[in-house]
């Protein structure tokens, strides 16, 4: 089932009366990312996961988004669902967006489960590393720009081993909307930094790390548990950044786990 709330995709899976948990994708892609572990929660729990507006087929507008916009597009789609308590499951920037939105709406959530994701704000560096981005993409397109994330964000296994699957969701990303993915590299160089945030996080919180992750590596998200007050970390062999994706089993074995004791 899926409805459109205010230009943002949104797509439900299982019993509204169960244990709602929203799933939040990361750049540059869209609510498919979850479709294996949701296939393996949905009989339990309600899933929604939604297009992060720019991506997928939800609305781009102007593509002047910020974190907090993303934050308030969050809010959105949980009041409109009318949600109770959800856990939110935010993986990269869909991590940004979960650490920023607990901060903001304290008490509002049950449970977070971060994957791959970060606390620390860009620094002047990243920052231009990105403004490059965005030229790169103006010039060039978004072809030769993910084929250097995904020559990053993938491990060298996977890229070897999986070439067709790589090949399919780069076609897919390509048909996004260009203005989305401008807007998205601008919301993430404009974010705040939530380190400080992690000492007042009292509910349960999941981080998952990648054994092999080049863009935010385990020890990171291992410091990141350190503060956190109730955390589990968990770190996943053979796969990069995008976990779920390289290394799906592991990766909903563990928030399977999390949530029969946390949750």
């Amino acid at each position: 089932m899926n409805k459109v709330i205010d230009g943002i995709s949104v797509y439900m899976y299982g019993k509204s009366s169960d244990q709602p948990i929203v799933f939040i994708h990361g750049f540059p892609f869209d609510h498919t990312l979850w479709e294996e572990v949701i296939s393996a929660l949905e009989t339990k729990y309600y899933c929604i996961s939604y297009d992060i507006r720019g991506f997928g087929a939800s609305e781009s507008g102007t593509g002047q988004y910020t974190m907090e916009s993303y934050v308030n597009d969050l809010d959105l789609v949980i009041s409109a669902l009318g949600l109770v308590n959800p856990i939110i499951c935010g993986f990269s920037m869909g991590g940004y967006i979960a650490l920023r939105a607990n901060e903001k709406f304290e008490n509002r959530f049950k449970a977070l489960i971060l994957a791959n994701t970060k606390t620390d704000s860009d620094n002047d560096e990243a920052k231009l590393k990105r403004a490059a981005a965005i030229s790169g993409i103006d010039q060039d397109g978004v072809g030769p720009f993910l084929d250097s994330f995904f020559f990053v964000a993938f491990s060298e296994e996977y890229r070897m081993k999986e070439v067709k699957k790589l090949d399919e969701l780069k076609k897919k990303i390509l048909h996004f909307s260009l203005i989305g993915i401008k807007g998205g590299i601008l919301a993430m160089l404009g974010r705040t930094d939530t380190t400080q945030s992690l000492q007042t996080i009292n509910i349960p919180t999941l981080l998952i790390a990648g054994e092999d992750d080049k863009v935010i590596s385990p020890d990171t998200m291992r410091k990141m548990a350190d503060k956190i007050r109730s955390s589990t970390f968990v770190q996943l062999d053979h796969c990069g950044h995008i976990s779920m994706i390289e290394n799906p089993y592991d990766f909903i074995r563990a928030v399977q786990n999390f949530l029969e004791q946390k949750s």
